[in-house]
């Protein structure tokens, strides 16, 4: 029997359990110095300042640029009831492991160009709306992907989505520019990587049961719905869901990134012909020549994957819980 693909029709979103928990006193702040043109440490002091006002213990690090660095500060993470970041999804992915494992609820502030985690809950910069979430204390449970492969150790962790095209080309760009990036400079290599676009050939699977057979095009393995200004690329994937939906545009174009760029202009969705497929566990194995990967805005472990070879997307095991601001709350459908 073959696995189908998800049509408009059958893109019900799951509902999401919602927990109640104890107002956060103990509050860990992490900012990541290079998000949002250097100004998220300003930013972290000012949400300390509210914080104390309000008779909270808080504490403020900067990010630490390997996931290691955050085991070493396992046990302060443990001690505290909430861990807010100031940064963008780079910095939410390298925590997700420790979260999951110590059960300490996240806040996002967005500080990156993009911030889908924070902007799929609708969070924001002002300290006011973190503070009624932590008085209203209500968190999700969301779950997320995990990436494997016969020469990736262990599994690493994503929460949005990871894929091969033009944002990959367009990251791999990027490379290991120092200092802060703007959106100048992701339309510029946007540019370059749009000049020389071609795109991998990939055999897919979706819980053992192949869908896509040696076929070029555009993949995204999706986690989340947010996707660059509301472009919604894969519109039935939820991190309320305990799986991970892949979208697949066969036979992809230039033609397709300009509908796309034009769509992120006017922050509508891109509509493109995409086929999308669910499950628990994706396998994909690219073909002819080595492709980079792109997840959640970095460039996979800084090398393509090799050709011939396969990555495994499966769905978390547990869910972390976010902490939800009051108006997202509102038209929430929950369990």
């Amino acid at each position: 029997m073959s696995t189908p693909a998800l049509t408009n029709a059958n893109q019900d979103q799951a509902s999401a359990v919602l927990i109640k928990i104890p107002p956060p006193q103990n509050i860990l702040i992490f900012y990541n110095p290079i998000s949002s043109a250097g100004n998220t440490e300003q930013t972290a002091k000012q949400l300390e300042a509210a914080l104390h006002a309000h008779g909270k213990n808080v504490q403020v690090h900067p990010s630490e640029k390997k996931m290691k660095g955050y085991k070493l500060m396992r046990s302060a993470i443990t001690a505290c009831d909430l861990v807010v970041i100031v940064g963008g999804d780079g910095t939410v992915r390298k925590l997700l492991n420790i979260i999951d494992k110590t059960g300490t609820p996240v806040y996002v502030i967005p500080g990156g160009n993009e911030s889908l985690f924070a902007r799929t809950y609708n969070m924001s910069a002002d300290s006011d709306d973190l503070l009624q979430a932590i008085t209203d204390s209500n968190c999700l449970q969301q779950y997320y992907g995990l990436i494997s492969g016969s020469d990736i150790r262990g599994k690493k962790p994503f929460f949005n989505m990871a894929s091969m095209g033009l944002d990959s080309l367009t990251v791999k760009n990027i490379g290991k520019r120092k200092g802060p990036l703007n959106d100048a400079i992701y339309v510029w290599h946007g540019l370059k990587a749009l000049c020389s676009l071609y795109h991998p050939v990939v055999s897919i699977s979706i819980d053992g049961e192949t869908v896509v057979d040696r076929k070029s095009g555009y993949i995204i393995i999706a986690n989340s719905q947010a996707y660059a200004k509301n472009l919604q690329l894969v519109p039935c994937a939820s991190p309320s869901k305990h799986e991970l939906t892949a979208g697949f545009l066969p036979g992809a174009k230039h033609q397709h990134e300009l509908i796309k760029a034009m769509r992120i202009l006017q922050h509508k969705p891109a509509n493109l012909p995409m086929q999308y497929f669910s499950g628990k566990t994706i396998s994909c194995t690219v073909h002819e020549k080595a492709y980079p990967l792109q997840v959640d805005g970095d460039y996979f472990r800084d090398r393509d994957i090799a050709a011939d070879s396969t990555i495994n997307f499966s769905i978390s095991p547990n869910a972390i819980r976010v902490l939800i601001p009051p108006e997202y709350r509102k038209n929430l459908k929950v369990l």
